[in-house]
């Protein structure tokens, strides 16, 4: 892991596999799908000077939303709940926040347990947790200033 670079949770269930992106130099787009869950969530980052869009992390269920970052836009907070959804437990519900006081979502149902990761420092620059036909769980790579 990147020097200053800390890995924080992971909310939710313990369905599906593990992913992680690792640590980025900066987001750039998120892909997230959704309905009553968060069915999936996909990340455009760079790393080494270069873009390039993650795997897609869950199935190809629900509404297909893509939030395009500004430049200098970064993620400052991420939100949510997560709880029973069939009989599995899985990302019910996500928002983002940026530096430039825009929020992005909710996308899902607001139902369970919430979570949330607010930075007063520092920026989100990737995730992990797991995935199989939804979004089971959630964590987050935090960079300081």
């Amino acid at each position: 892991m990147q020097a200053g670079v800390v890995k924080v949770g992971k909310w939710g269930g313990d369905g599906g596999g593990p992913f992680d992106m690792g640590a980025a130099t900066r987001l750039a787009n998120i892909r997230i799908r959704h309905g009553a869950a968060i069915d999936a969530i996909q990340i455009m980052y760079e790393v080494d000077g270069k873009m390039k869009w993650s795997t897609q992390f869950g199935g190809n269920g629900g509404a297909l939303t893509e939030i395009s970052l500004k430049d200098g836009e970064l993620l400052t907070s991420i939100s949510g709940h997560y709880g029973s959804f069939g009989n599995i437990t899985v990302i019910r519900s996500l928002s983002f926040s940026t530096n430039l006081n825009t929020t992005y979502g909710p996308y899902g149902e607001q139902q369970g347990t919430t979570f949330s990761i607010p930075l007063q420092e520092g920026k989100i620059v990737g995730f992990f947790g797991r995935s199989g036909a939804l979004l089971d769980a959630i964590g987050v790579y935090l960079r300081p200033n």
